[in-house]
């Protein structure tokens, strides 16, 4: 019997088993990082609370360096004037970092749209690094918040928390 021959085919049989091994390992290229955020939004949450009974939900998807967002309402005591998100632990006031085009609605979406974090984030007056921003959202002080005409100052407030991360998959 030849031995070589036994010992080539059990050094192919180990390589063509080791290339499925690295075959098996790279599935490609994997789906950029993706945090979900959620500012669930009352009045109670305002400083000082506003005695209405109107509710909201900011929801924020970060992907990459992209910041979309969508923040809805459900029985604001009239339009939405304006919504933002603020600067600020739970608790307390902060100047707003980030205007939303809010639409003018009592009930239903009244923003939607994403944020370039490559780029200073302005608020009309000031700016903000892209990162420094993600380092506020990350240690939960930021707020988001929507005010009426019969609320200036704010109807409904939640604090943007992280709820999950996931790779894609």
């Amino acid at each position: 019997m030849d031995t070589r021959w036994k010992i080539g085919a059990a050094a192919l049989t180990a390589l063509i088993a080791a290339a499925g091994a690295v075959v098996a390992c790279s599935s490609g290229p994997t789906a950029p990082q993706s945090t979900m955020y959620v500012a669930r939004m009352s009045a109670a949450n305002e400083v000082p609370p506003v005695a209405v009974s109107a509710t909201g939900t900011a929801t924020f998807t970060l992907t990459g360096k992209t910041l979309s967002y969508v923040v809805t309402v459900n029985g604001l005591s009239g339009q939405a004037a304006a919504s933002h998100i603020h600067v600020g632990a739970a608790g307390s006031n902060g100047g707003i970092v980030y205007p939303f085009t809010a639409a003018a609605v009592s009930s239903g979406q009244v923003a939607s749209g994403s944020i370039d974090l490559t780029q200073p984030v302005s608020n009309g007056n000031s700016t903000i690094s892209g990162d420094s921003l993600l380092t506020l959202l990350n240690k939960g002080l930021l707020y988001t918040n929507v005010h009426t005409a019969a609320n200036p100052t704010g109807e409904i407030r939640g604090q943007i928390t992280a709820v999950q991360s996931s790779n894609g998959y």
